[in-house]
């Protein structure tokens, strides 16, 4: 009878990280074809952390030690 609750309780804890592991694959497909799509909402979804917003062609890099300073005429 024991064996029987331990070898139950296993199954439950396997079948619940398996579980969390597809949430999160499925929740990261989402949120990529969200990004693909150019969904605005993004920015307003509480699940969503967003760090940085660039606009630029494929292929672009970004380098954090150059300042822009805006020039007045």
């Amino acid at each position: 009878m024991k064996s029987m609750l331990t070898d139950i309780a296993a199954v439950l804890v396997l079948f619940l990280i398996v579980f969390l592991v597809l949430r999160e694959i499925v929740f990261r497909w989402r949120i990529r074809l969200r990004v693909l799509m150019g969904d605005a909402e993004l920015l307003n979804d509480p699940r969503v952390k967003v760090i940085e917003i660039v606009q630029a062609p494929e292929g672009s890099m970004t380098v954090d030690a150059i300042r822009m300073v805006a020039v007045e005429e």
